[in-house]
């Protein structure tokens, strides 16, 4: 950077620093001057001064310089007289932007750092955040502030909307528009120390304001003060723009889980009562059959413990993780499926019930009951579903077959797995949907094959327990 010769121009903060030595050193020397004259003079009480004199001078060089209010008139005075602006606006911008991106190791929450970094550009000691809530302004947090009990706030807040900063001594004096001191609470005129309110407008929307306490050295806010707390208002708004705009969709997200669940369930619910309702028709031709009671009475069993697992879902406080993948006799499952579904429609298990495969078995379980309910309505009531396990080298499979109505390609590569698609009257559309994320979450995959008028074939792929014992070997 190029800088014209014969100009030195120091930084406010070394201007600052030398000002402040000069004044030291000119103590320093009216002090060793009055010294020298009074050891000039002679006499009892001008030799006791000698010994009074300087120790009066450190005392008070130690006790005034040091002090907080000593420094903010030094600032005030210095901003006032001898610098052409009151600011240095890139060291004020570096320190408000550290205040509230740069929270430290303990951060304070973000509501403490808006206070904060409003509060630092005028040397206000304390401060209180008021946030808009229902057509009020509530007290959210407060920095070097307790935040106290308001009162009515709501002509406070459609004034503050309009983006004006306003100076509280000056409504203290008469000295404002009727219309202004009208919309500020006499509890904050009744607080001493309130000195300003400064709104935060995020897209012309009130999005908060900052009330801050008054500072050491008391004084009036010029045109820069309201410039600068102007546009620190409007960038701390968007900070707490961005925040609740986060807050708001995690609770979404939290509903859409919610609705996610329901669904889930609610698919399940349908299940059941489909499968229930075929039982029941079932029973009355029937019911004399020894085959079919022991059927039907796998089926209730079955029936039973899916409404106990739906109400376990259910609760609030359920937060059960599917279990680790494990290698496991996959027969045990089929067996189990096609047993709960024979008492409502010809179910057939075929195939090697010796493999053994890599999955959670409860999530296998509720995949596939899925994808065979759905199999067993696609199919007319005389057609039976067949399973069938088939090991390979590296995979073992289970092959869902039914003879339905089968699928169009456009459907099956577009709909068939997109939740709330259903080629059903009465389907909800997420039974294969929540089928791949179960088979899925367990490292295997689900692959389909379909033709209208010929039936569906899903394929289950699940890793062999070979394949997962040489991983864990190696």
């Amino acid at each position: 950077m190029n800088m014209p010769r014969g100009k030195i121009r120091p930084s406010r903060t070394v201007a600052l620093a030398l000002i402040g030595v000069l004044a030291g050193v000119t103590y320093f020397l009216v002090i060793v001057g009055l010294m020298a004259l009074l050891h000039a003079q002679k006499g009892t009480a001008l030799a006791l001064s000698l010994i009074i004199v300087p120790f009066v001078s450190a005392i008070v060089a130690a006790v005034v310089l040091p002090a907080e209010r000593t420094w903010a008139w030094f600032r005030v005075m210095t901003a006032k007289h001898l610098f052409a602006h009151r600011y240095d606006y890139r060291a004020e911008w570096l320190r408000f932007t550290d205040t509230l991106g740069r929270p430290g190791e303990e951060p304070a929450p973000l509501e403490v750092r808006v206070v904060k970094a409003i509060a630092d550009i005028v040397d206000s000691p304390g401060g209180l955040l008021l946030l808009p809530d229902g057509g009020e302004m509530l007290a959210k947090a407060g920095w070097n502030w307790e935040v106290a009990p308001l009162g009515s706030t709501a002509r406070l807040a459609n004034f503050l909307a309009k983006g004006r900063i306003v100076e509280l001594d000056a409504l203290r004096n008469d000295d404002v528009d009727p219309e202004e001191a009208g919309a500020i609470p006499e509890w904050i005129l009744g607080v001493p120390n309130t000195w300003a309110i400064v709104p935060l407008i995020h897209i012309d929307r009130l999005a908060g304001a900052v009330l801050l306490e008054r500072p050491l050295i008391g004084r009036t806010l010029d045109w820069e003060d309201f410039d600068l707390l102007r546009v620190a208002g409007r960038q701390v708004a968007s900070y707490l723009a961005e925040a609740q705009g986060q807050e708001a969709l995690s609770e979404a997200q939290r509903f859409d889980e919610f609705n996610r669940r329901f669904a889930f369930i609610m698919h399940d619910i349908k299940n059941l009562v489909s499968q229930l309702s075929l039982l029941a028709r079932n029973a009355e031709r029937h019911a004399d059959n020894p085959a079919f009671r022991v059927d039907m009475i796998a089926t209730l069993n079955s029936s039973t413990a899916r409404m106990n697992d739906l109400l376990a879902r259910l609760s609030q406080h359920n937060k059960a993780r599917p279990d680790e993948p494990r290698a496991f006799r996959i027969a045990a499952i089929v067996a189990s499926v096609a047993a709960s579904k024979r008492a409502v429609h010809p179910v057939v298990v075929a195939g090697d019930t010796g493999s053994f495969a890599i999955a959670d078995p409860a999530r296998l379980e509720a995949a596939l009951a899925h994808i065979v309910q759905n199999a067993i309505e696609a199919s007319p009531a005389t057609e039976p579903v067949t399973l069938t396990i088939m090991p390979e080298i590296h995979e073992t499979k289970i092959e869902i077959a039914d003879r339905g109505c089968g699928m169009t390609a456009d459907f099956l590569h577009g709909q068939l797995f997109r939740p709330f698609s259903s080629t059903k009257d009465a389907g909800f559309g997420i039974g294969a949907y929540e089928a791949r994320a179960l088979i899925v979450a367990m490292g295997g995959r689900l692959t389909v094959r379909s033709e209208p008028g010929h039936g569906s074939i899903f394929t289950i792929v699940l890793r062999s327990a070979t394949e997962w014992s040489a991983e864990c070997a190696a």
